[in-house]
């Protein structure tokens, strides 16, 4: 079942996030003069190392809903705390959010609706940098995030699914823009598609109703 992050023309996935951020964290802290483990200030400043390697870790995608920096200007990402601000710590061993482990690349869409929504109770299935949150969400058949049948009835994940607005309209658009885009790269109809994908694009840039639900 293919990842409802990603298209079918993209041959990348997460699967080794978990590993690279470590590696990332590690380099940051030997660096660090204090505040080891406190990564989330150091990798947060757009334009700098840190945080250009933190997206390219995820493959310049919001590892929420998948558009990408194509569609969405690069300032309009975040980096966003999986468990949020206000609980200080998370786990067994109480690490702080601020983590490398917690931080996640988000676009501004994502990272505003979720802000400090709690996911303790869900975090396994809904954590971006696991496989499981591409089981419990798929792509329907008008490429809109839905959830998949084994969470339907669970209301916890019924309500994140709420919060992060992903049944709203833009968000079939980015996916068709992202299929678009890698149509245009790879076509004989090159520039068919690049007209209809700049067409998309500004409609989705200019059009307020996008942001409701159908």
């Amino acid at each position: 079942m293919t990842d409802y992050r990603f298209t079918k023309f993209e041959i990348y996935n997460y699967s080794g996030v978990t590993q690279e951020k470590i590696v990332l964290g590690d380099e940051i802290d030997t660096k660090a003069i204090n505040s080891v483990g406190q990564h989330y200030d150091k990798i947060k400043r757009k334009g700098l190392t840190y945080y250009d390697r933190f997206e390219e870790i995820y493959h310049h995608k919001c590892a929420y809903c998948g558009v990408s920096t194509i569609i969405n200007p690069a300032p309009l990402y975040e980096i966003d705390h999986f468990f949020n601000k206000k609980q200080g710590t998370f786990g067994e061993e109480n690490t702080s959010v601020n983590h490398i482990s917690n931080l996640i690349f988000s676009c501004r869409n994502c990272n505003q609706a979720k802000k400090e929504f709690d996911v303790s109770s869900i975090h396994d299935a809904t954590h971006p940098d696991t496989e499981e949150i591409g089981r419990v969400f798929n792509r329907g058949n008008h490429f809109e995030i839905e959830i998949s049948e084994e969470y339907y009835a669970n209301e916890k994940i019924q309500n994140f699914y709420k919060k992060m607005n992903f049944g709203y309209r833009f968000r079939k658009l980015d996916y068709l823009l992202l299929n678009l885009y890698s149509l245009k790269e790879k076509s004989p109809y090159q520039g068919r598609y690049e007209r209809l994908f700049n067409k998309l694009l500004e409609l989705r840039n200019t059009v307020p109703s996008l942001k409701k639900y159908e």
